[in-house]
């Protein structure tokens, strides 16, 4: 038996009740969060049930990820990714897997994190999963599920303060109002007068994104170099699909 796990993100906040209607929030797919050593038992358990994994793409079978690979089943709507990590690089004393799974909600049947922890992935999932922190950007769906968060409940005093947080409610704030006491960014006004300059479209956006962009695609060409160096079956599949190697550095997107 999975001793723990729990949906997050998209389907937390339809499974806690923070939308009244279902289309009102969009789902690509189901997220659980496990144990690291429940991850193949969870994983077992899906596939007995008639869900099968999607192929993998060649870095993505030898790169430590935080997800096993999507699985998909026949007859059945939304994808479903089985995570033992939240983020690309791990940030214990921001997000601390351990106290989000023992501190947990049970609503309806389905196990949620509480709604401060919800938040603080909701924050960090798109500011580091998704870049943001490069591009000093959010999305609207990013400042709608936070707004829909803290009105279910007021973040305690002791919320976090960490850099990603405070960028997070600075950018917020330049479309929306702070909801709580405790949402109000702390950033300087020059800080706030850069951020609110970048979020218009134009030149220094365009050229400031291309640079993020390239940082990225060198921070990716970094960390395959070190699996090529490290991992022996790596280097033997990436010279049996050297022209699927090819194609991927081409790649513009």
């Amino acid at each position: 038996m999975v001793t723990y796990f729990l949906r997050f993100l998209s389907c937390a906040l339809l499974a806690s009740g923070v939308y009244n209607d279902i289309g009102e929030r969009m789902v690509g797919d189901i997220d659980i969060l496990v144990e690291p050593e429940h991850l193949h038992k969870a994983e077992r358990l899906l596939k007995e049930t008639g869900y099968n994994s999607l192929e993998e793409s060649l870095f993505g079978k030898y790169k430590d990820h935080r997800h096993l690979p999507r699985l998909i089943h026949p007859e059945r709507l939304g994808a479903v990714e089985i995570h033992s990590k939240l983020l690309r690089k791990e940030r214990r004393n921001i997000l601390n897997i351990k106290e989000i799974l023992a501190n947990r909600r049970t609503i309806k049947g389905v196990c949620v994190p509480t709604i401060e922890a919800n938040l603080d992935i909701l924050i960090l999932n798109h500011l580091i999963n998704d870049f943001g922190y490069l591009f000093k950007s959010i999305n609207l769906k990013a400042c709608y599920d936070s707004l829909a968060l803290e009105q279910q409940n007021e973040p305690s005093t002791a919320s976090k303060t960490s850099k990603y947080h405070r960028l997070f409610y600075t950018l917020r704030a330049l479309n929306f109002k702070p909801y709580s006491k405790t949402s109000k960014n702390t950033s300087s006004t020059v800080l706030k007068k850069m951020y609110k300059y970048l979020s218009k479209k134009g030149l220094v956006r365009r050229f400031y994104t291309r640079l993020v962009n390239v940082n990225i695609r060198l921070i990716t060409a970094l960390e395959g170099l070190r699996l090529f160096f490290k991992n022996k079956h790596f280097r033997a599949a990436v010279w049996n699909h050297k022209s699927e190697v090819i194609k991927l550095l081409k790649d513009d997107n």
